[in-house]
Parts: structure tokens; sequence; C-alpha cells
């Protein structure tokens, strides 16, 4: 099982995104899912940035991936929030966790966050890429 992070999301439906095809080669038939917390983000950015071919993009994602309850693991909620890794990623990895899924993120900051608190989550790193508005 793959959970996708917010970033993820967002470099599988950017307009010209060289990442999309080197995460579809990863996850290939394995089943995504997306937490609510990711969701929410996810619809913010795509709202405010995208266009009308990543929204378009965006919603037929979002109808291959199930969205799952915000369920972090309990070693995840033992993790202190810091600037460089936020409460939602917290919650987002921590529910990756949770399922035993891998989490696609682009976010290494708040990886090596949770790893110097003494947490270690299942990735798969990424090079980033934004919404272009196209």
């Amino acid at each position: 099982m793959i959970n996708l992070d917010t970033c993820a999301a967002i470099a599988l439906i950017g307009e010209g995104s060289p990442v999309r095809y080197t995460l579809r080669q990863y996850i290939q038939e394995k089943p995504m899912v997306l937490t609510q917390t990711a969701l929410r983000e996810f619809r913010a950015i795509l709202e405010t940035v995208g266009g009308e071919s990543e929204k378009r993009r965006g919603e037929n994602l979002l109808q291959r991936v199930n969205i799952v309850p915000d369920r972090p693991s309990a070693r995840a909620l033992r993790l202190k929030p810091t600037r460089r890794i936020g409460e939602n990623d917290i919650i987002i990895l921590g529910t990756g966790d949770c399922l035993g899924a891998v989490t696609l993120t682009s976010d290494s900051k708040a990886v090596k966050a949770a790893l110097a608190q003494g947490v270690r989550f299942q990735v798969y790193l990424h090079p980033p890429y934004p919404l272009t508005g196209s």
C-alpha cells in the first residue's frame, strides 16, 4: 500500500512533471491512500494554484485513491512538532506508519526531523515538483 502525502499527490498531477513517471513506476498497481489531512492540503493548493489541466488530473487522481481517516501511530504521536516537522507531517507520516504503508514524500526535512527524534518512517523520497497553474 502507498500513502501519498500532499507533495506526492501534487507531483503526480503537475503539468509537465518529470517526477510523475518515476512515481508511477514505483506505485505500479499498488493501492494508494490519502489521509484526510493530505486531502485538505491537496484540495487547498489545487484550488489556489492549479490550472485547469492540473485540476482535471487532480480529480482523476482522487477517483483512484482511497481516502482514509487520520490515524497516526502511537510512535508518531510521541513526536514533538518543530519547524522541520509540523503537526500535519506527523499525522500524514504517522497514518502511513499505522497502516504499514510506504509514504511517498519529497519532505526530507520532516523525515530527518522524525529520525532525529527516534522515529524512522518507511518512505520513498522523490524530488519536489510544484503545480504550474496550467
